[in-house]
């Protein structure tokens, strides 16, 4: 027998053949070896394991069974990047049990405008870029632009990933616009990837009445579709009219669940679990069957399979008079810092006289936090305005309880646009609601500024010319700087505009006068310490407001997380 083989045969624990033994053994010896081989088997099976395992470490060298491993990312291949934007304000005139509610058009007056950009990488290449109904994908509303041909030999160029156009600008650079389009119901901004990125582009829908029922001004900036949504601000007591509208633009459905919270407490709905969203439509949701008679309500929004957008449509009647009206934005998600700015407070004294009028109690500016957890969280607020911290009423230091919506007035303030900063020891979230008003007697316009997420690069912002704007910033911790690109019309990026932003300041930027009268849309890029902005709309002899969140980037190289060792 070879060596090698003997060795082996010694480690499995045979014996050799010359040793063997050819007499049959007695019946009294086979039972006692009987009882004995349960213990032999398990000593070979230890035996055979051990092999194995050395087996196994010479035939992989360098395998180590306890050696962590790291998973590595992998750069996932870039799709069309949707926004979802709403549609106009709708009048709810009813509906049957079970049913989908019925809506009516607020007013004949009512005009529902979309705006939109799309911005070039920096050798002037625009991604395919379009519009279009939600329900009807191949039926664009209006072409941005179209997807650039590329041919055999500019393949290898095209796959290439190239930068997008910086916020100096660049000579090649440019955008397509498109303004103030009629849009009669929800629609999807769509855009093309272009070498290998996502493409950069935004947009807004204003919707603007002059009469009827739900006058006033509302806005809601185009939405990239997620699975986690927070939205504060709504209410559902008498006069006061919440739908949430959700809308899937994916290709895979949504099953959506949603929690509510109150002054009083969570609000048990199980008819808002289970809701399903198919691809390419929308489901509306009457907040007041859910969870009636709330004066203060936020709602949490949970889908898996498809992401979904979400947008609140409030408006206030007390008896004849409208109250205003407005599209609640998300806000940001629970957190222990939150930023709200483009708060905007009236005069005092106007104010008090429209907020102490008969019905008119919710008529005033006030903060409304969230917690969704268990435990009571405290809150400090501080207000920055043009001059820097303005003190608040108590100090500004309140105990938001666990599971409720607590509510801060802020009528205190004087008169000006303010960013309100929240420290919380327990995460929260915030938005602030404001009033806008002309004379007690007359009708009134609110907005709800929702918590917006740390300014990064390329934000791109539209313009819309049927209203006013102002662009608000600030930095509530430390120093920055904001650029800003005009975009024309035409397309053609402008020559960029930096602000400097104090600590603890609120700048208010005019961009017709800091840009020029043709800016159509905006670029937006912030660097040094946190900075935080949004967009204001109203007209100065008016009491129409609303806010316009800047929409977020989306992320260049999406990877996941993937082990690909043993």
């Amino acid at each position: 027998m070879p060596e090698d083989q003997e060795s082996k045969d010694q480690l499995l624990g045979a014996v050799p053949e010359k040793d063997v033994a050819v007499k049959t053994p007695s019946r009294k010896a086979r039972k006692k070896r009987q009882r004995r081989w349960p213990l032999v088997v398990a000593g070979s099976g230890t035996a055979l394991l051990a092999v194995a395992v050395v087996v196994a470490g010479s035939a992989l060298p360098g395998a180590d069974a306890t050696a962590r491993i790291t998973a590595n990312a992998q750069v996932l291949p870039v799709g069309v990047s949707l926004a979802n934007c709403a549609g106009p304000t709708q009048l709810l005139s009813g509906s049957a049990a079970g049913a989908d509610p019925e809506f009516s058009a607020g007013s004949s007056s009512t005009k529902s405008l979309l705006s939109a950009v799309v911005l070039s990488n920096d050798d002037g290449v625009l991604p395919g870029a379009t519009a279009g109904r939600l329900d009807e994908k191949a039926v664009p509303l209006f072409t941005l632009s179209k997807a650039p041909e590329v041919s055999a030999d500019a393949s290898a160029a095209a796959s290439a990933t190239p930068s997008l156009a910086p916020v100096t600008g660049v000579a090649k650079g440019k955008a397509a616009v498109e303004r103030d389009k009629d849009v009669d119901g929800i629609s999807v901004l769509r855009a093309l990837p272009l070498g290998g990125q996502n493409s950069r582009s935004a947009g807004a829908v204003v919707v603007n009445a002059s009469d009827g029922d739900l006058k006033g001004l509302a806005a809601a900036t185009c939405q990239l579709p997620a699975n986690d949504l927070w939205l504060s601000g709504a209410s559902t007591v008498v006069g006061r009219t919440a739908v949430l509208t959700l809308a899937n633009s994916t290709g895979s459905p949504a099953t959506v669940g949603l929690e509510f919270y109150g002054a009083t407490g969570p609000i048990q709905a199980p008819g808002g679990k289970g809701l399903v969203v198919a691809p390419g439509t929308s489901h509306s949701v009457v907040l007041s069957g859910l969870a009636p008679d709330q004066k203060l309500l936020s709602v949490h929004v949970k889908s898996t399979g498809g992401a979904v957008s979400a947008v609140i449509q409030q408006s206030v009647l007390r008896g004849l008079t409208p109250g205003g009206v407005d599209y609640l934005a998300p806000v940001q998600a629970p957190s222990t810092t939150q930023t709200i700015p483009g708060v905007r407070v009236q005069e005092p004294s106007t104010a008090e006289k429209i907020s102490t009028q008969s019905g008119y109690d919710d008529a005033a500016t006030a903060l409304q936090v969230t917690v969704p957890g268990a435990t009571d969280s405290v809150v400090e607020v501080k207000a920055y305005g043009p001059s820097g911290q303005v003190a608040l009423p108590n100090g500004g230091v309140f105990t938001a309880r666990a599971g409720k919506v607590s509510e801060l007035p802020l009528a205190g303030l004087p008169q000006g646009t303010y960013s309100v900063s929240v420290r919380a020891d327990y995460a929260v979230t915030a938005a602030v609601r404001l009033v806008n008003s002309t004379k007690p007697g007359d009708a009134v316009d609110f907005a709800v500024a929702p918590s917006t997420p740390r300014l990064g690069d390329n934000h791109l912002l539209t313009l819309p010319s049927s209203t006013d704007s102002s662009l608000v910033f600030t930095a509530p911790t430390g120093s920055a700087t904001v650029t800003l690109v005009p975009v024309s019309a035409e397309g053609v990026l402008g020559a960029a505009k930096t602000v400097e932003l104090k600590p603890g300041i609120t700048n208010v930027v005019d961009p017709g006068a800091l840009l020029g009268s043709g800016t159509a849309a905006v670029l937006v890029s912030a660097a040094g310490d946190p900075a935080f902005g949004t967009q204001l709309l109203g007209n100065k002899d008016s009491a129409n407001v609303a806010v316009l969140p800047i929409a977020g980037t989306a992320k260049d190289s999406p990877s996941l997380n993937i082990v690909t060792g043993y």
